[in-house]
């Protein structure tokens, strides 16, 4: 079984991630967070010796059940913050705009699914966002909101500490 990239200790945690923006009709495909009122983009850790291109095409297939191809890539960002529990985290996410290769497979309703991640059962709710409402969203992280809903595509190298 492939290992993620992610390191924690007693008091810091490292996350190397992936995230997929996929765009349909105005609207951002999001799955709303574990807290019921937050939402965030499809996504998750690359694998050792896996490049980042080919971990969000596996995630987009894994989360989404769909084949995806790479537009562009929107951003890198580097994010330093503390987590719920109190952990400093220095997390790496590398966002690419996809786009799935059969929307047969992607209702453009909101939709669950179901994961097999690496033998733990994962719950995925998706809602589609309208793009021009998504500042009125909690939608993380932040800056990655700000960038779509503002509309700016353009590729951007981001250090945020919080």
């Amino acid at each position: 079984m492939a290992t993620d990239i992610k390191i924690t200790t007693e008091t810091h945690k490292f996350k190397y991630r992936v995230n997929g923006i996929v765009i349909k009709n105005g609207k951002l495909l999001t799955i709303k967070m574990k807290n019921g009122t937050s939402f965030c983009l499809p996504g998750g850790h690359a694998e050792l010796g896996e490049d980042t291109h080919t971990a969000v095409i596996r995630e987009m297939k894994e989360e989404l059940n769909s084949e995806a191809t790479i537009s562009s890539e929107l951003a890198i960002v580097e994010s330093f913050y503390t987590d719920k529990n109190g952990l400093s985290t220095h997390e790496i996410s590398f966002y690419y705009i996809v786009e799935p290769v059969n929307y047969d497979n992607i209702p453009l309703e909101n939709y669950s699914t179901k994961e097999n991640d690496k033998g733990e059962m994962k719950d995925h709710n998706f809602e589609w966002i309208e793009l021009s409402n998504l500042e009125n969203v909690d939608f993380r992280p932040a800056f990655i909101k700000t960038k779509l809903a503002k509309g700016d595509f353009t590729f951007e190298h981001m250090i945020i500490k919080e």
